[in-house]
């Protein structure tokens, strides 16, 4: 009972909170086909990962929760929410159990390095900075060495915005070196590319022109006619300047040409005009560096209108932002909220199952208790009821006795008659309870010739006094002084048996079963005639 007791407070708090494993198989099949996507730069939606989101932090473990929340904040840093997909990378991190051993660094370094991108998107390079950090150390405890490499790279370009210039050049060739001995040569061509600009102003033509030359012939980004690839024109711009300080003005000229034919964008216009106004004010032509200068101040114009809308932007972000935070913390006040009700309404149903189990316990414990005290008295009834019986064989002798024992057994029976009853209401009927009973089983075994022992009558009188009480007190009333034999001719004609089986399992003859029907017919129901067919169809009445 105890066992069933537990399994059923056990099974009661997993249905409460489970979910099937080939249901968490299925969400996190296909929140990774949303991954898919992601890394492919093919589109989805805040809508498309939020059931994903609410599904993993219910069901999910951490390495779920963090990718589900990486990718809602994805799907809204392209829909142009970064705020939202800046708490949404918070939470992402914030997922993770970094104590564990399985634990996803790998993601936890490609959310860190989101947030940084959306803090230089802000200009808020110092946060990037630290940002960047916290991306390369996870990229290396996920064993992920590119990744850690390309993270500490990308600090260099918050160094230049603040003005940092020696520490952004450190940056750079630390991670070009560290590239090349990792086996990243093209990495490490790119790399060095991008500091070729500041190398030129600072002066630094022998190293610029090294750099140059590196990020010509091995990153991968220029044809074989020596164009860069689409949208990194303004490497020219660094180029031209090169040949101009170091006095090749024709070939500073055609790169400063060559970035006004190919780059089309504000700032490429504006880099170009101004490099070929500085060439021809150098080269003493007016009205060439004139001209130029105009464009360049055009270009300018229109690159820092660009700029203000940037700035616009970024400042309706802010703004957005705090909007967002407010909406965030009111939403996780909520989800508290919510979360502290389920839990108050799990600990009040455990709660209850818990005191239900208890009654439940102690109510069969007190069954099982009534129970045993049940047979231990009616044991003692049968045994003062077979010892009436005996004595009543020698009435004279022992009159007082008898008296004594016929006082207890009615103080017995009635203590008992309550609880015979309630017995009785367990079964549809006395004789469906007597067929059901063990010792019938012997009789039934035993009516073809054996005779049965002293402690199978005595099994069989307890099973009258719990089974058919009426029946054990009409034969046992003090008026009609029946016999122990007597009592087990009818207890046995009354279980349904014949009279050729009562003799075998008496061990007497058939003529004296009948001599004691006609005696019973007499003395106790008052009928002169009749026999044996007459008696069995009283006793069949009584219960």
């Amino acid at each position: 009972m105890k066992q069933g007791i537990v399994s059923l407070f056990v099974l009661t708090v997993v249905l409460m909170g489970c979910t099937t494993e080939a249901e968490r198989t299925q969400m996190r099949a296909a929140l990774d086909s949303i991954n898919q996507l992601n890394r492919s730069d093919q589109p989805f939606t805040a809508k498309d990962v939020e059931p994903y989101v609410r599904f993993f932090d219910r069901h999910g473990s951490p390495n779920d929760r963090l990718l589900a929340h990486y990718l809602l904040g994805r799907a809204y840093h392209e829909q142009g929410e970064a705020p939202m997909a800046l708490e949404c990378y918070h939470d992402a991190v914030e997922c993770a159990d970094t104590l564990s051993a399985d634990c996803d660094f790998a993601q936890m370094s490609r959310a860190y390095g989101q947030m940084a991108f959306i803090f230089y998107q802000q200009g808020l390079y110092r946060q990037m900075i630290t940002y960047e950090k916290y991306s390369e150390k996870y990229a290396w405890k996920g064993q992920d060495t590119l990744a850690a490499l390309m993270s500490y790279e990308q600090k260099y370009l918050a160094y230049q915005r603040l003005g940092l210039t020696d520490s952004a050049v450190f940056i750079i060739e630390d991670v070009a070196s560290k590239y090349e001995q990792y086996g990243y040569c093209q990495y490490s061509a790119i790399a060095l590319g991008a500091i070729v600009r500041t190398l030129v102003d600072k002066g630094d033509y022998p190293k610029a022109k090294a750099y140059m030359d590196k990020y010509e012939s091995k990153s991968g980004l220029f044809d074989a006619k020596g164009n860069i690839a689409p949208r990194r024109e303004i490497y020219y711009k660094a180029k031209g300047l090169y040949y101009l300080y170091n006095n090749v003005l024709d070939s500073a000229e055609y790169y400063f040409r060559k970035e006004l034919r190919d780059g089309k964008d504000f700032n490429n216009q504006n880099a170009g005009a101004m490099g070929l106004a500085i060439l021809f004010q150098k080269q003493l032509q007016t009205d060439s560096a004139s001209k130029y200068s105009i464009y360049a101040y055009t270009m300018n114009d229109s690159m820092y209108a660009q700029k203000t809308t940037n700035t616009v932007e970024r400042m309706q972000a802010m703004y957005d932002y705090t909007r967002h935070q407010k909406i965030a913390i009111q939403e996780k006040e909520n989800a508290a909220n919510e979360k502290a009700k389920r839990q108050f309404s799990i600990g009040m149903l455990l709660l209850v199952v818990a005191v239900a189990s208890y009654i439940i316990y102690k109510m069969y414990a007190e069954k099982k208790r009534k129970q045993a005290q049940y047979i231990r008295n009616l044991e003692e009834l049968e045994q003062t009821q077979t010892e009436v019986l005996q004595l009543r064989a020698h009435a004279e002798e022992y009159e007082e006795l008898i008296a004594k024992k016929e006082e207890l057994l009615e103080e017995q029976n009635a203590k008992l008659q309550e609880q015979r009853k309630k017995s009785l209401q367990d079964h549809a009927a006395s004789d469906k309870h007597i067929k059901a009973s063990d010792i019938y089983q012997v009789l039934q075994k035993k009516q073809f010739g054996q005779k049965l022992t002293v402690q199978e009558l005595r099994d069989c009188r307890k099973l009258v006094l719990e089974a058919l009480p009426e029946f054990n007190n009409l034969l046992l009333s003090k008026q009609y002084k029946i016999s122990v034999r007597d009592f087990d001719v009818c207890m046995l004609f009354r279980f349904g048996f014949r009279s050729k089986e009562i003799s075998n399992m008496l061990d007497i003859t058939q003529s004296r079963v009948s001599q004691i029907c006609s005696k019973l017919l007499r003395d106790i129901f008052k009928k002169d005639h009749g026999g044996m067919p007459e008696l069995i169809e009283i006793l069949h009445d009584l219960y």
